[in-house]
C-alpha cells in the first residue's frame, strides 16, 4: 500500500521551532490553482447547443451556485431533457472544454501556485483537490495546464473530491478524505485538513467539514466580500509564498493544539 500521509516538518522557513505534524491541503481549482475565465461556461453552452440546439443553456436555466453534476441536471430539467442523456452530455462537455481551453490564450496557472505545491510536498505535506468540477473536467484542465504531475512524473495530488456525485462541496471533501485514507495508514483526520479556495462557498465548506480555510481573491468573488466572510486567513493572491506557507503552518499547528486540548 502506498502511503500519502507524511509528517509536515516546520522548518525555519515558516517557524523556528522544529515541530512535526500532519497536513492535508485541499485545493480548489478555478480561481485558486488556475485562471481560465468563463471557459467552463462556454464549453457547457457549446455542448448543449451542439446536441440540442439550445443557446446559452447555463444562463437560460437560471443556474446559481452548485456542483457541476447538479448544474447539468438543472439545465436538463429546465429544457425537459431525459436524464438518460446525462453521460452523452457529460462526454460532449468534456470534449468541448478541452477545445475551448486549448484556444484560450489567457489561461494560466495563478501566481505562487506551483511553488506552493512543491513547497508543501517537499516539506512532507500532502496536496489534494476539492472542486465543483466533474472529475473528467478537472483532469482536463489540470492536464492542459501541466498541473497533474511534477517534473519527475509524480502525481501532484493524492486524490480529490469532485462534482460528479456529491451535492455539496463538503460532501465531496468527506468523499476525498475517505478515498485518500484508503491509501493511508494511519489515516488523516478532519483537523489535519486545510482548504485553500477563492469563494465564499469554500469558506462555508470548511466550516461544514470542520477544518481551516485560506481564502484567496484570485477568483470571481470581490476581495472585500471574501475577507468579510471570515476565513482563517486571507490573501489577495498566493505570490508571497513564504507568508502563505507560514500561514499554513500556523493554522495546522492551531488545529493540532485544539485537538489536543
Amino acid at each position: 500500500m502506498t502511503s500519502f500521509r507524511t509528517k509536515f516538518r516546520i522548518s525555519t522557513f515558516c517557524n523556528p521551532t522544529a515541530a512535526e505534524f500532519t497536513v492535508l491541503v485541499f485545493w480548489d481549482i478555478d480561481g485558486t490553482l488556475l485562471y481560465c475565465g468563463s471557459d467552463g461556461t462556454k464549453a457547457l453552452n457549446g455542448a448543449f447547443f451542439d446536441l440540442y440546439g439550445i443557446r446559452d443553456a447555463f444562463v437560460g436555466a437560471g443556474i446559481g451556485r452548485g456542483m457541476d453534476r447538479t448544474i447539468l441536471e438543472r439545465i436538463m430539467a429546465a429544457h425537459h431533457i431525459d436524464f438518460s442523456d446525462f453521460e452523452k452530455i457529460h462526454s460532449a462537455f468534456v470534449a468541448k472544454l478541452e477545445c475551448v481551453l486549448r484556444e484560450d490564450p489567457d489561461k494560466c496557472v495563478l501566481p505562487g501556485v506551483k511553488t506552493l505545491l512543491e513547497c508543501i510536498s517537499k516539506n512532507g505535506g500532502t496536496n489534494a483537490l476539492l472542486t465543483s468540477n466533474l472529475r473528467a473536467g478537472a483532469e482536463c484542465k489540470l492536464k492542459i495546464m501541466k498541473l497533474l504531475h511534477d517534473g519527475t512524473g509524480k502525481k501532484l495530488f493524492a486524490g480529490g473530491g469532485y462534482g460528479d456525485i456529491s451535492r455539496e462541496k463538503w460532501e465531496a471533501a468527506q468523499s476525498a478524505l475517505s478515498e485518500i485514507n484508503q491509501q493511508t495508514e494511519p489515516s488523516f483526520k478532519t483537523d489535519h485538513c486545510l482548504i485553500i479556495g477563492d469563494s465564499i462557498y469554500d469558506i462555508e465548506t470548511a466550516r461544514h467539514f470542520g477544518c481551516g480555510v485560506i481564502a484567496v481573491a484570485t477568483g470571481w468573488t470581490p476581495a472585500k466580500e471574501l475577507a468579510a466572510a471570515s476565513p482563517d486567513a486571507f490573501f489577495t493572491d498566493l505570490s508571497d509564498v513564504e507568508t502563505v506557507f507560514s500561514e499554513i503552518c500556523r493554522l495546522t499547528q492551531r488545529a493540532r493544539s485544539n485537538a489536543n486540548a
